[in-house]
């Protein structure tokens, strides 16, 4: 008995120890687990394609030549041709501008492992995408959706500079929720053009979301035990 009590109060102290923000995003990490491994159930063990023809049946009112020319627009950012320029002029910046050469190599570490993780993926679970799309039909497999995971990850990093650099509270906020609501955008929109499966988008959300914190906690491990770049805004001691 005092064996368990001990234990008990062990684990209290430690939990006291963590901060809000590690709590918050713990709890986060755990939703989005649960709710990558429901999607994944739902599709590839169950075979249950019932949510995602509802969501279809949902936006097909919807559907007209302007909302298609703006979703079009939107869908974009998602992209590579998009996402390779803005992660070569991010990382220009810290590099070169602001002579940060440790937050340069946390840009460039997310930005590749992610892609690597997104394709791996993709071929061991090769699921085919709708057949009937709006626009020129994509190529590639469909779960999860490469445009929302990709477009959440590099939201995520653009979300955690300006919560490491803004000081005004009301502008950073604006700041980090427009990021993710336009980053949730493009994942919508996937839906909406027939390229992706609703269950690809929400696998794509929660992956991202998933990758960014494995991604935090990663590198701070790095930079406390081989004194490895760590993360961003962090000064430089050289």
């Amino acid at each position: 008995m005092a064996q368990f009590s001990s234990a008990t109060n062990f684990f209290i102290r430690q939990f006291k120890k963590l901060s809000l923000e590690i709590i918050l995003l713990l709890l986060l990490f755990i939703a989005c687990c649960w709710g990558l491994l429901l999607v994944a159930d739902m599709i590839f063990e169950d075979r249950n394609l019932q949510f995602d023809e509802h969501i279809f049946a949902s936006i097909a009112p919807h559907i007209n030549e302007s909302n298609t020319k703006i979703i079009s627009f939107i869908t974009f950012f998602g992209s590579q041709n998009f996402l390779l320029p803005a992660y070569l002029v991010l990382i220009s910046i810290f590099l070169f501008y602001l002579k940060k050469r440790r937050d340069s190599f946390m840009i460039v570490a997310v930005s590749i492992t992610s892609t690597a993780v997104l394709f791996l993926l993709k071929s061991l679970l090769q699921r085919q995408r709708p057949l009937v799309p709006l626009i020129s039909r994509a190529h590639g497999y469909s779960f999860p959706s490469g445009h929302t995971f990709s477009s959440i990850v590099f939201c995520g990093i653009l979300a955690y500079i300006v919560y490491k650099s803004v000081q005004n509270s009301l502008l950073k906020w604006t700041l980090i929720i427009s990021l993710f609501s336009f980053a949730f955008l493009i994942g919508f929109s996937r839906v909406y053009l027939k390229l992706h499966y609703a269950s690809d988008v929400i696998a794509g959300w929660c992956l991202g979301i998933i990758w960014l914190i494995l991604a935090k906690w990663i590198l701070n491990k790095m930079e406390q035990t081989k004194g490895l770049p760590g993360l961003l805004y962090q000064p430089d001691r050289s």
